[in-house]
This record gives C-alpha cells, sequence and structure tokens, in this order.
C-alpha cells in the first residue's frame, strides 16, 4: 500500500458466493465452510430477535416524592420515617423507530449553483407497521425538467412503534444521463445527534452535495465540521445550521471545503437527531463517470470495520489508469484521527490470498489519503485498530465498458446478536460478514418478508476467528434478519455491468435504559 499525502507506511504483509458469481467463485469456497441450510423452524423470528418488552411503571401518588438514579443513601436521610419498600425498575417507553432516505440523487449540471434531482428512487423496506413521511425541502427541478419545469420527488422517512419489530429500508437507482452516471445506493438511516462523513472530493471534476433531514418534532441545530489534507477547515457556512421539524435542507460540499482532494465532514446536533448524505459525483473530461450516495459513520472509536470492499482485477486498472483522468481509479483507504496523533495498523482481509498488514502515523486534524495498490482481485474488508480514537473510509471502484462507477465504504457498526440489511432487487447483491473476535462463530440468517413476518429462506455461515466471509445474495433483493453469536460488523456490496455500490447492515435500537425509582 502507498501513501500519497503522507509517509509511506510501513508494510509488513471467504469468498464463497453461488453459481452465478464468477468472479468470487474463481476465489473458491474459504469462509463459508459448513455453511448450511435451516428449516423454518430454526430460523431467527422478528418477534424473537427485533421486539424488546417495553413498559411505563405508574406509582400511585400515596407514594409521595419519587427520586430517579439517586443513591438510597440520599433518599433515607429525608426527613420523616424511612420506608420499608423496595426499589421499583422501571422502563421508559421508547420513541417511535425511524430511517431517513436521501430521495433523487442530487448533483450540479453544467455551469448552475443549484443541484438538480436525478430519478425516482426505488424503495425496498423491511416492518410490520411503518408508515411513509414526505420531508418538507426545497424545490429542485428534474435533470430535465422541460417547459413545465418538473420537479425531482422529495425524500422521504419511515416511522414504526418501537415494539413492532425492524425497521430498515434501501434507496436505490441507476443513474444514466450526460450530467452523471452509476449506481446510486445507500442503507436508509436512523437520525443520531453525531456522525461522521468520510468521503468526497471537491478536487477538478469531483462534485458533491450534503443533504441534511430532520425527521423530529422539534427543531435542529447543525454544526458541520470540516477536516482536510492540510488539517482543519475554516467553514463558516457549516455553523449553526437551522433545519425545522421535518425538514430537509442541501449545501454543496465545494462551498464548505473548496478544492479539497480529501475532505471529511463532521456533524453534530443539538435539539434532535438528524441525518446527513453525501451525494458524489465524478466528471472525467466531459463524461459522467461515477455516483455514490454515502451516510454517516459513528463517532471516532480505537476500531474501525470496513466490508464490503471490492477489488478489481490489475489488468482492468491498468486499461483505464493509463488515461486522463483516471490515475484515482484505484483503492484508497482515507483516515483521521480528529484530536490526538495516532498510530493505526491497518489490516486487508482477503479470504484466499491472506491478510496484508500495513503501520500508518496519523497527525490530529490531517486527512491522509492511503493507496491501496497491488492487492489482487476479489472481495475484501478493512480492519483497523489504532491507540487514539480515528474515522475511516475506503473508496473503491468498478471497471465496466466504456464506464466507471465507485463507491465509498464507511466504518460499519459492530453488532453483537441481532441485526438486518435491506437489499434493493437488480444488482448482483454480495455479502460481506466480518468477525471481529478472536474465536470462531455463527452467523444465522433469513430472508423475511416485507412485514418481516414470513421466513421465504434461511441458513447460517460459519465465521471464522478475525476473518471475513463472503455469500453471494444474487440479484432478487429483499429484507434479512440475521443474529451472531460474535461481534460481527456486516456490508453488502452491489454490482452490475461496471456498476457499484455499498449498504451497511444495521442492529435493532437500544432500548431504554433502566431507571430505579425510590419512594420516601
Amino acid at each position: 500500500m502507498t501513501e500519497p499525502n503522507s509517509t509511506n507506511p510501513d508494510t509488513t504483509n471467504p469468498d464463497t458466493p453461488n453459481q452465478a458469481s464468477d468472479a468470487a467463485a474463481r476465489q473458491g469456497q474459504h469462509g463459508l465452510t459448513g455453511s448450511r441450510g435451516l428449516g423454518n423452524s430454526q430460523a431467527p423470528s422478528v418477534a424473537r430477535i427485533g421486539s424488546a418488552a417495553l413498559g411505563l411503571i405508574l406509582l400511585a401518588g400515596s407514594l409521595g416524592a419519587v427520586s430517579q438514579n439517586i443513591p438510597q443513601s440520599v433518599v433515607s436521610a429525608l426527613p420523616g420515617p424511612a420506608t420499608t419498600l423496595q426499589p421499583i425498575a422501571a422502563t421508559a417507553e421508547a420513541p417511535n423507530q425511524q430511517v431517513i432516505c436521501p430521495g433523487p440523487f442530487l448533483t450540479f449540471v453544467a455551469q448552475e449553483t443549484t443541484p438538480r434531482g436525478f430519478s425516482d428512487p426505488e424503495l425496498t423496506r423491511l416492518g410490520s407497521q411503518s408508515t411513509e413521511v414526505t420531508l418538507e425541502s426545497e424545490d429542485f427541478l428534474q435533470e430535465f425538467a422541460g417547459t413545465d419545469g418538473d420537479l425531482a420527488p422529495a425524500p422521504v422517512f419511515l416511522e414504526q412503534p418501537a415494539e413492532a419489530g425492524f425497521l430498515g429500508a434501501a434507496s436505490s437507482a441507476r443513474i444514466d444521463s450526460i450530467f452523471a452516471w452509476g449506481l446510486a445506493a445507500q442503507t436508509c438511516q436512523t437520525p443520531v445527534s453525531e456522525g461522521w462523513l468520510v468521503a468526497g472530493s471537491t478536487s477538478t471534476g469531483r462534485q458533491g452535495v450534503i443533504s441534511l433531514s430532520n425527521p423530529g418534532s422539534v427543531p435542529a441545530t447543525v454544526d458541520l465540521g470540516v477536516y482536510g489534507q492540510s488539517g482543519p477547515v475554516t467553514a463558516p457556512a457549516g455553523r449553526g445550521i437551522l433545519l425545522q421539524p421535518g425538514e430537509r435542507r442541501v449545501f454543496s460540499l465545494s462551498g464548505l471545503a473548496p478544492a479539497e482532494e480529501s475532505p471529511v465532514i463532521s456533524m453534530r446536533s443539538a435539539g434532535t437527531p438528524v441525518s446527513v448524505t453525501l451525494h458524489t459525483a465524478l466528471i472525467r473530461g466531459l463524461d459522467p463517470d461515477g455516483a455514490d450516495l454515502v451516510g454517516l459513520q459513528g463517532a471516532p472509536s480505537t476500531l474501525r470495520v470496513l466490508p464490503g470492499m471490492w477489488l478489481e482485477s490489475e489488468n482492468a486498472l491498468a486499461r483505464v489508469s493509463g488515461q486522463d483522468g483516471y490515475s484515482d481509479i484505484g483503492p484508497v483507504l482515507r483516515l483521521l484521527a480528529p484530536e490526538v496523533d495516532a498510530q493505526a495498523v491497518v489490516r486487508v482481509i482477503r479470504p484466499i490470498a491472506g491478510d496484508v498488514v500495513s503501520e500508518v502515523s496519523l497527525e490530529a486534524g490531517r486527512v491522509f489519503d492511503i493507496a491501496l495498490d497491488t492487492l489482487g482481485e476479489g472481495h475484501a474488508a478493512v480492519v483497523i485498530e489504532s491507540d487514539q480514537p480515528i474515522v475511516a473510509g475506503v473508496k473503491h471502484s468498478s471497471v465496466g465498458d466504456p464506464r466507471t462507477d465507485l463507491a465509498w465504504l464507511p466504518s460499519a457498526p459492530l453488532i453483537n446478536g441481532p441485526g438486518s440489511v435491506v437489499v434493493p432487487g437488480g444488482p448482483d447483491a454480495t455479502l460481506h460478514v466480518v468477525n471481529n473476535a478472536d474465536q470462531p462463530g455463527t452467523l444465522k440468517f433469513a430472508r423475511v418478508s416485507e412485514d418481516g413476518e414470513q421466513v421465504l429462506a434461511a441458513g447460517e455461515i460459519d465465521l471464522p476467528a478475525q476473518g471475513l466471509s463472503v455469500r453471494s445474495l444474487g440479484g432478487g433483493g429483499g429484507a434479512y434478519i440475521f443474529e451472531s453469536d460474535v461481534e460481527v460488523a456486516i456490508g453488502v456490496v452491489l454490482r452490475e455491468d461496471g456498476e457499484l455500490a455499498n449498504l451497511v447492515a444495521t442492529p435493532p435500537p437500544a432500548a431504554s435504559p433502566e431507571i430505579l425509582v425510590y419512594a420516601r
């Protein structure tokens, strides 16, 4: 691996799809040994692994003063006779689940300063009681608006009660025009109060649109911080952004980080959680050549896992890399230690060819892009361990004829137990499972109906310790639920005729914390 904008790292040096995936078949059956079908009786049910018993305990007025999370020693010191009642454990009612979808892909046309919407995205869903809500947004013209000024559809979010099981969705669209080209797909996002975008560029031919959405019932004030190769970037336009309830707003990435080859964006929201998506597009010369939708990843940490990487063959890369504008066609790892200098160990997991390990020194506040050269062809994942919190992303490419596409891998959430992923139909989909544990494990999974009530197919995958397992899902799409006995990170890579996109699996909402209630 080589690192173009910092010192060179010190390089020290399973793919088992079905028969429909010839590239994966060349890598053999490693990582899926022991894969076997399950009957429906063994499949994990939404009710069992997706629902949580939630309740609200109301105390009668005769109990008198009530303290929440106050030490019993403080309660016993209050005047009056001591109570003989034992503390009661209460759990607050969980809020409704929400996932926000990005809407049509947005990018700029010619010299216009307002983006246009490309395509009407298809939503693939999972949810037993979900409702669809349209976000308020400024109007954007469609790609070819015509004399009538046709408008692009507004984005939506899905909502359902917390006790109704899994809620998830994926948005996807094939974009094929003279202004933009590529497969734009994204896992619809749960709103958060903090997140990071590790993707994009505003150098020549690279465009980016940032969309912010507030599905809540109160306003949100959002701050966007920007980092680049030289350190933090002053971006006053990213401070104090007001998002009204149910509103979507968009901003140009180049307005926040002009002429920045390697931006990283931090997001913090006060008032209510929000979602942020980067719409990134690539123009080579006069031709569109790649589009992607990139969602937020979690707060900086000392472990980042990025499943879902596709490595094009060296012959395919060589065929286009010598052409004007294609020097960046190879895979690139982007790293940032926001606060403190960090030492990181980067491990590229290749199920057949073996792991490649490198050490990288990161200077606080500076973004580093590291070229992942000569790794061979096939599926892979990246794991980074560091001594200080970092964020990470990977750009990879798919070479078609005549065009190429790009996609950005975010750091995936680590899941210990149940989770879900929704996959759109059409492109060939491949599941990546990284086992983060030091011991082998098992992932049980089921493809279910849209409402999650019927199991359509089921199976399980053996997971090697600290390894990557790969399973072809074909092009049919659908909703998948799973449960693992070890900590995993799960992604899906979508590929078809040079197109490329990525999805990530998500855990169910966290249970409401238990509150001890004392009577006095």
